[in-house]
Formats: structure tokens, C-alpha cells, sequence
């Protein structure tokens, strides 16, 4: 199983980062490869569910998330989806109060079906292009917060 971390600080209050980062209709705005939701069912709690379109190399990949974890408190917040498709997995997204910023971590596990060929894929190929999007997805995120 491969794991990817990564953290970025956002200057947003972590209301504002969580609004926008547990719905599922702006998702395809942040969130790299991502293609626009076919199907979707909730608005980003516990139980929802998004079928989409993930662009990889170049190539579509059929794709479902299904909302695990929805929390807001006042230590911060905490989702977590799986991942159902050719990269099967969890993702949980923290988002914790640092004055009036927000620190965001997302920590990824994935799996590439096959044996030999998914391992070779997934050192090889896979797993570079997930760090990269990762890095992205991040990025895009924070200057979407950011942005007014």
C-alpha cells in the first residue's frame, strides 16, 4: 500500500477551508484530475457519495468517494473518504486551527490492483504522478480559500 502526507498552511479561517473543502460540488475546482461529479448523492456528510471521472497520464478512470468522517468542532475538522476505482483506498483530510489560519493535512493510502505489474506501476509510474498531484491539489485548494 502506498501512503502519501502532505500539509499546507492557508490563511482562512478553518470554517471557511472546511465549507468549502467537504462540498462535493467544488471538489472538481480544487481537487487535481478530478473530473465534473456524474453522480452524486448528499452534500459531503457521512454517506455521501461521488461517481466521477479521474484523469491519470492522460488516461479516464471511473471513480467513487464515499464520505466516511464529517467533523467540525472547535479543535478543528476531520473527513474521510474511501476511494473505490483503479486506485483503491482512504484519504482523511485535517484542517486545524492555527490563530486565524488553517493548517490542512491530507494523508493518502492507496493500492494499484495486479501483482507484479501493479507494484512495478506503482513505483514506477504511480505513485510520482499521486505526490504530484497531491502537491497540486493542495496548492489548489489554498488559493481557492484564499481568493476572497
Amino acid at each position: 500500500m502506498a501512503h502519501i502526507k502532505k500539509s499546507v498552511l492557508i490563511h482562512a479561517p478553518v470554517e471557511k477551508v472546511y465549507a468549502l473543502a467537504r462540498d462535493p460540488k467544488r471538489w472538481p475546482t480544487w481537487f487535481d484530475g478530478m473530473g465534473e461529479i456524474e453522480k452524486l448523492t448528499g452534500a459531503g456528510e457521512v454517506g455521501t457519495v461521488a461517481e466521477f471521472s479521474y484523469v491519470m497520464a492522460g488516461m479516464h478512470f471511473p471513480v467513487t468517494t464515499r464520505v466516511l468522517e464529517d467533523q467540525l468542532g472547535p479543535q478543528g475538522a476531520r473527513w474521510k473518504g474511501t476511494i473505490e476505482g483503479p486506485l483503491a483506498g482512504e484519504q482523511t483530510w485535517t484542517y486545524t486551527p492555527k490563530g486565524g489560519d488553517t493548517e490542512v493535512a491530507v494523508d493518502l493510502e492507496y493500492t494499484v490492483p495486479g501483482k507484479a505489474l501493479g507494484k512495478i506501476a506503482d513505483r514506477l509510474i504511480v505513485e510520482r504522478t499521486q505526490d504530484r498531484s497531491a502537491d497540486q491539489t493542495i496548492e489548489n485548494l489554498k488559493k481557492l480559500c484564499e481568493a476572497g
